[in-house]
């Protein structure tokens, strides 16, 4: 019994079984930086490279930091976090997150 339980957390922990199914109706993350958008597309380049498009909706909300954004305010080479549901086995983008642009109180002044 003890050999299934290690085998089986290993093979866990190796990624067997390739990606994790997303579930219907429940929001999932993607972080990236914005490589092509349009009124009915977002395409992200994740950390590794891969670069992947989602569609956009008119329900689709957009916020820079807490504020209320628009489509207009999402340019090539921000950095977004969108969230992502599935329903009828269709993605869509229903948050597009920007950074606000703002820096933290106290934060030291970027220099060359």
């Amino acid at each position: 019994m003890r050999k299934v339980i290690v085998a089986g957390a290993m093979l866990a922990a190796l990624g067997w079984g390739g990606r994790v199914a997303a579930h219907e109706g429940h929001a999932h993350k993607v972080f990236g930086t914005v490589a092509a958008v349009d009124a009915s597309h977002v395409e992200v380049e994740t950390k590794d490279g891969k670069k992947q498009s989602y569609p956009l909706t008119p329900q689709t909300k957009y916020l820079k930091g807490e504020a209320p954004a628009a489509l207009a305010d999402v340019k090539l080479g921000t950095r977004v976090v969108l969230s992502i549901v599935e329903k009828d086995k269709k993605k869509t983008v229903t948050e597009l997150l920007m950074p606000s642009g703002e820096k933290p109180e106290g934060a030291p002044e970027h220099k060359h």
